[in-house]
């Protein structure tokens, strides 16, 4: 083994865990933004909104916290 092969391995290990914890970052807010979505069809529901409604407010409080500013989100079929 070289020793470019081995700093080649520690740095591919290193990215690994990188994305691992990028992973687990991502999951974890995934996860927090499906039950505040939750909470918000709730509340709506809860105050009389309709339903169509309700589910828009989720999405697009899904779309606030799991997609970047300046990402341009297109429908199905546009």
């Amino acid at each position: 083994m070289s020793e470019m092969d081995g700093f080649e391995e520690l740095i591919g290990d290193f990215a690994k865990e990188m994305e691992n914890k990028a992973l687990e970052h991502v999951a974890s807010t995934a996860f927090k933004a499906a039950r505040l979505c939750g909470l918000v069809m709730k509340e709506a529901k809860e105050w009389g909104i309709p339903k169509d409604l309700a589910e828009g407010m989720a999405a697009d409080v899904w779309q606030i916290i799991m997609i970047p500013a300046g990402v341009e989100v297109v429908e199905a079929g546009e």
